[in-house]
């Protein structure tokens, strides 16, 4: 005997996250993304200038 199936839904929709996409700014040498309290660039090794804003 087979069950009847009803389609699932999502409790929790999920959205975009702004907090991740606030969290990375791109390197002025290599426009890679880096994070925002890094001073120095993984990718290229270029100094960073932390920013308040």
């Amino acid at each position: 005997m087979s069950r009847h199936r009803t389609p699932r839904r999502r409790l929790f929709q999920r959205r975009r996250d702004d907090l991740i996409e606030r969290s990375f700014r791109p390197c002025p040498a290599c426009s890679t993304d880096v994070h925002v309290f890094a001073d120095v660039c993984r990718h290229c090794g270029g100094e960073l200038e932390l920013r308040a804003s």
